[in-house]
């Protein structure tokens, strides 16, 4: 898979691989900010902090990961993401975090897995 093909497995539509090329310019530049999402620790910090209920480092995780998401123009995590982020910000209500870490997990594999892919 290349990365325009990633992208429209996000986005059928082109968009989102139009405004990252838009915004960073090269595939090659793309690809290396892509792989470093694979590095950072944002997810797994997130998986830990709601595990052990310390949903202040929990929001901290989960709006890094929106950022990255939204300036890699991946909007599936972008958005679950930001629900999570929301949720957190004040006064969470656990069930709620539950329930929207698992949509989180969910595109962050999805995401991930693409990216692995991409030759």
């Amino acid at each position: 898979m290349n990365i325009e093909e990633f992208y429209t497995s996000i986005d059928p539509s082109g968009d989102e691989y139009k405004n990252v090329m838009s915004r960073l310019g090269t595939e090659r530049l793309v690809s290396k900010y892509l792989n470093k999402m694979l590095d950072d620790k944002s997810f797994s910090n997130l998986k830990q902090a709601v595990a052990s209920g310390d949903y202040k480092e929990a929001f901290m995780a989960s709006h890094t990961i929106k950022g990255i998401c939204m300036n890699l123009n991946l909007k599936p995590l972008a958005k679950s993401s930001g629900e999570l982020t929301e949720e957190l910000r004040d006064n969470p209500d656990a069930g709620r975090v539950e329930e929207l870490m698992i949509q989180v997990e969910k595109d962050y594999r999805f995401v991930t897995d693409g990216i692995r892919s991409i030759g």
